[in-house]
């Protein structure tokens, strides 16, 4: 923890994913050299855009989709003893259009399900498959 949290008031802003992981880092600062710190959630329930429209129901603000593209969030996460296995439903991607053009990965591993579905992507010229194929593979050489 850097020298100027040290004995430092902090606000966290925010309820979701991002202020649980500011608190939880300020929590858990070495003993004597952590900052206090007060959250702030202007909602009714912890969880930012990612918690439920209404309590008993099943829908959200659309956050599951992002969660688990982002290694920190579950690590995160699972740091604070969320079974990521059990809590998030994973679906393959489908990304349409009423008219059925877009992209829809099959239910196959990675990658034969993305290579699958761009190559199968409706409405798509083959130079856009073939650009977002090759993108890929370099995100995927790049880390």
């Amino acid at each position: 923890m850097s020298s100027a949290l040290m004995n430092a008031r902090v606000a966290v802003i925010g309820g979701g994913w991002s202020g649980a992981a500011a608190a939880w880092h300020l929590h858990h600062a070495r003993p004597g050299q952590g900052a206090r710190w007060t959250w702030f959630e202007t909602a009714p329930q912890l969880g930012g855009r990612a918690r439920r429209l209404k309590p008993d129901s099943p829908l959200d603000n659309g956050q599951h989709i992002l969660i688990g593209a982002y290694r920190d969030t579950l690590g995160l996460m699972r740091t604070v003893g969320v079974d990521t296995e059990t809590a998030l439903l994973r679906l393959p991607l489908v990304l349409q259009t009423p008219d059925g053009s877009g992209l829809r990965l099959p239910p196959w591993p990675a990658p034969l399900d993305a290579l699958a579905g761009v190559l199968g992507a409706k409405g798509w010229s083959w130079h856009a498959r073939l650009s977002l194929l090759w993108t890929s593979l370099r995100w995927q050489w790049q880390g």
